[in-house]
């Protein structure tokens, strides 16, 4: 591909917030070709049309430095005028799956004629564009990990702008930036996957109707840009001293309701002033307040530490308050004071100083109760503009309301969700506004569609959530505003939202209805990445198939331009849960090509930070140490299931930077001492200490594995260096961090040079699976593993589990595996599970954080081990293990993806003996081991 075109752009600057802007170019074709080629990108989303019809979106994430275009064949252009037509979604922030880079087009359209270059189209001055102004800007982020919620007006922007007939007279002509290489964009490298699938889905039925009447008022403030001015980044670590300030302005004496609501990882310190009477809150709780007729001063404290410093203010009293910021002269509603003290502390592998200093006029603030003493700190004030601040927040809505009637419904309201013509009827309600509750029947990830026929301005809410508990109530989740708002226009009227939503469940609130609309159908446009159902598991055993069935589910909805870890909340390519989950993928679809783009990107941040960075590309700059090694881990099994050596070779300059990178953390102990994130369970380990065993055990395997790559392209002499690095750090551990008097390995060493006190099965785990005890410790933790004690912290996440099972299989502790796996995912059926939950423990009284996660999707790893028994013997399975086991059941039979195609099994139970039937590809040669004392008859022959 060669690049002749310019990136362009309209005049809303570098960075503009939520920005959606319209481009469009017509065209004349007079001579002949034979096929034409469009190559297109943007910065940060594109939506591609041909003479009106959608041809694609994209680009896939990646690094600004190495930013991808697509291709598209086009098959739909005519003789004569044609007209191209692009909307760009620029973010303005960065997202955990986005770094900010600057908003930016480029497209080139390249005729061919008798294999010929005949003709191209280019961005260039000539394109016409205008900010598509149907989407509302003051929006909220969908989660502190996410883009802006989509909030959409049908009545502020002309539908047909894509049409060859559109006028574009009036919209300006685009600027052009430079040429491909311009701006941030240093390369642009062609999209490595295929696109994502495009399967509808309707829901299975309507659950409830009510009748329902939200908090009157609500304002999301944006603190970001007053308080952290020029930062686009989504770092967590804010660290900031502020107050946020507004006048409440009644019309008489009144009492109402009012809360605060940070994002759920905020260390804010729910303190507010109102009138001098201070107030100490929590998260979402309602407090009761008295207003006075007049000016009432309202102050609060937003200082603290942040991942997303957003605020959400609400409140009902009996008549609209009016908020107006003292001293403003404009109409602004809020003032930030500060910040007296702000700063973005990263972790990437050196300490940090988490404590905030306590500024004496931040301090001093506190006491200020009246206007007059707020002029004394004048000078820290800031406007916030009203563009910072949503008042359309769904969630909130949708969360903060009341519940005035639930309706009998008959079966007309289920026509919204039948697979026909019909349609539902929806009458305005005497009071409040119209709830349907409506079930997908699983969890999805795509774009919402819908079909509706209403009057100009009503609002139609969708609020999406993964859970609701036997007892009716619904698992919302203060830090996700998972919504869309859709302001109608007259008449029928189709849309599909832009922004991918993963959800189960859904509220849909029409609000302003005062004539009766029609809703014809509700769908999810799903899009994940594209794979034939090769992967499949069913036994006598009814529980485990439901099991395999909802692992399996979780991995195809985690499956997107990269591998994520949950459709809902973050939809992040995280390092270490893509280590588990590749594995599992490797069982179930096969999408090698998936893995390796994980892998690949994952390899580029350590030219950002000095580790492998915890989840990539990312606005959010973090080392979790050991996700960086499972990273290293994650290359030696990709090799290992595919035999592609030369993805190694492509690799192996970020493995070998990345062991030299380690080597810079060891300490005159010998041992890995670094201040990073050093999560590896939602448990409480002892492992917020710079020496962590875990760590050092994982990163003893990780330069096995490393030497291994090394050796099999040809790099002795890596493999002999990382092989004593490797031999050295397992003997450190072995001095220092096993316990001799309690016969254990410890948890970390204090920084005062104390042994841990704190004993986990984790620890344990890690250091086994990574053949770091030998001799009599090894047995020890072997019986730690099989019978774990009380006295030991835990395991808490189906993340662990995962090894856990492994070690267990190499025990020959199968039945120890199935009967957790019958537990733990037993109860998440039992409550409805149709995906795999991110734990199964109750916080704060919601079933998870994430209903669909995919390091939790391990029966579909395990069940093809340690039932259908299949393993790599040689790389890239040319040669396999195959070596079934019924463990108890009556039959198995499954298919496990290869590359050279799949291997079908069957194995039954006939009494005297077992039947064992395999399929596989020629010239892949098997390995086959049978169960001790167990006569088999494979593929009609006995063997005993």
């Amino acid at each position: 591909m060669e690049w002749e075109a310019n990136w362009i752009w309209d005049r809303s600057g570098e960075h503009p917030r939520n920005h959606w802007s319209c481009f469009r170019r017509t065209f004349t074709i007079n001579s002949e070709y034979e096929a034409a080629v469009l190559s297109i990108s943007a910065d940060t989303k594109y939506f591609v049309y041909i003479n009106d019809e959608l041809i694609g979106s994209g680009p896939v994430r990646g690094w600004t430095s190495e930013w991808y275009y697509d291709q598209y064949e086009l098959s739909s252009l005519k003789k004569g005028k044609n007209v191209i037509a692009v909307l760009v979604n620029h973010y303005g922030i960065g997202t955990m799956q986005y770094i900010e880079g600057r908003g930016g087009l480029i497209a080139q359209i390249d005729f061919y004629h008798q294999g010929q270059l005949s003709g191209q189209l280019l961005t260039d001055d000539r394109w016409k564009t205008v900010n598509h102004d149907g989407f509302i800007k003051q929006s909220v982020k969908m989660s502190n990990c996410l883009s802006w919620a989509e909030i959409y007006n049908a009545n502020r922007f002309d539908s047909n702008w894509g049409k060859l007939s559109f006028d574009d007279s009036a919209w300006t002509d685009a600027e052009i930036i430079g040429p491909y290489e311009a701006g941030p964009w240093k390369t642009l490298i062609p999209r490595d996957i295929p696109h994502l699938t495009n399967e509808m889905i309707i829901p299975k039925g309507v659950l409830s109707l009510k009748a329902v009447r939200p908090i009157s008022q609500h304002y999301s403030v944006d603190l970001k840009p007053t308080f952290f001015p020029g930062e686009y980044d989504c770092n967590s670590g804010k660290m900031m001293q502020s107050y946020l300030v507004t006048e409440l302005h009644s019309n008489q004496d009144t009492t109402g309701v009012m809360t605060l609501t940070y994002d759920a990882h905020a260390g804010a310190k729910w303190e507010f002033t109102l009138n001098g009477e201070k107030y100490k809150t929590q998260n979402g709780k309602y407090e009761k307040v008295t207003l006075r007729k007049g000016a009432n001063l309202l102050i609060i404290d937003v200082g603290g530490f942040f991942h997303e410093p957003t605020m959400h203010l609400a409140f009902t009293f009996s008549e609209e308050i009016k908020l107006k910021a003292p001293f403003s002269l404009g109409e602004y509603k809020f003032l930030g004071f500060g910040p007296f003290y702000a700063t973005t502390l990263l972790q990437i592998g050196k300490p940090v100083d988490l404590s905030i200093p306590e500024e004496n006029e931040y301090t001093q603030m506190k006491q200020v109760t009246s206007v007059n003493e707020l002029e004394a700190y004048k000078k820290w004030a800031k406007e916030i503009p009203d563009n910072h601040v949503c008042t359309d927040n769904v969630s909130l809505l949708s969360i903060f309301k009341e519940d005035l009637k639930t309706y009998p419904f008959d079966f007309q309201h289920q026509n919204m969700v039948l697979a026909n013509q019909s349609y539902t009827n929806v009458t305005p309600k005497e009071n409040g506004d119209t709830e349907y509750l409506i079930d997908f029947g699983k969890e999805y990830l795509g774009h919402i569609e819908f079909e509706v026929e209403a009057a100009r301005g009503t609002i139609f809410d969708f609020f999406l959530f993964e859970s609701i508990h036997h007892d009716g109530r619904i698992e919302h989740t203060f830090s996700l505003n998972n919504s869309l708002r859709y302001i109608a226009k007259e008449g029928r009227q189709i849309y599909r939202s832009f922004i991918p939503r993963g959800f189960r469940f859904m509220l849909l609130t029409i609000r302003n209805l005062k004539t009766p609309c029609k809703i014809f159908n509700i769908k999810v446009d799903v899009t994940t990445f594209p794979t034939g159902n090769v992967g499949t598991f069913s036994s006598s055993d009814y529980l485990l198939n439901q099991i395999w069935e909802i692992s399996k589910h979780t991995v195809r909805m985690c499956a997107q331009d990269t591998i994520i870890d949950c459709p809902a909340y973050e939809q992040a390519l995280w390092t270490g849960d893509s280590y588990n989950i590749s594995l599992m993928n490797y069982y179930t679809f096969g999408n090698y090509d998936l893995v390796k783009r994980c892998l690949r990107i994952i390899s580029k941040s350590v030219y950002r930070s000095p580790l492998p960075e915890s989840h990539v590309p990312s606005g959010w700059q973090n080392v979790l140490t050991a996700w960086s090694i499972m990273w290293m881990m994650a290359c030696r099994e990709y090799y290992r299931y595919t035999g592609d050596i030369e993805f190694i070779k492509e690799v192996y300059p970020e493995l070998k930077l990345t062991v030299q990178r380690f080597q810079d953390f060891i300490n005159k102990d010998g041992l890995l001492e670094i201040s990073a994130w050093n999560m590896l369970d939602w448990a409480p380990m002892d492992t917020e200490h710079k020496i962590v065993t875990h760590q050092n055990a994982l990163l003893v395997d990780a330069l096995r594995q490393t030497a291994y790559l090394a050796s099999i392209i040809g790099e002795e002499e890596d493999e002999t260096t990382f092989l004593t690095l490797s031999e050295e750090l397992k003997r450190t551990i072995n001095k220092y961090l096993w316990d001799e008097e309690e016969k254990v390995f410890i948890d970390s060493i204090h920084e005062n040079g104390s042994q841990s006190k704190t004993h986990s099965v984790q620890t344990n785990l890690i250091v086994y699976l990574t053949n770091c005890a030998e001799g009599q410790r090894r047995k020890v933790i072997e019986e730690y593993l099989i019978n774990p004690p009380e006295n030991f912290v835990q395991i808490k996440s189906p993340f662990v589990l995962f090894f856990y099972y492994q070690a267990l299989m190499d025990l020959e502790k199968n039945e120890i595996v199935l009967d957790n796996i019958r537990e733990i995912y037993g109860y998440m059926l039992e409550n409805d599970a149709t995906t795999c939950w991110e734990g199964w423990e109750l916080i704060e009284g919601d079933y998870s954080r994430s209903h669909c996660h995919a390091w939790s999707a391990a029966p579909t790893y395990v069940f093809g081990v340690l039932f259908l028994g299949v393993k790599p013997l040689e790389p890239g399975f040319t040669k396999v293990a195959i070596s079934p086991n019924l463990n108890g059941l009556k039959w198995i039979k499954g298919s496990v993806p290869i590359p050279q195609g799949k291997i079908d099994i069957y194995c039954k139970d006939l009494g005297t003996y077992v039947d064992l039937q395999i399929t596989l590809p020629e010239e892949v040669e098997v390995q086959i081991t049978t169960p001790k004392n167990t006569r088999m008859l494979i593929n009609g022959k006995r063997i005993s």
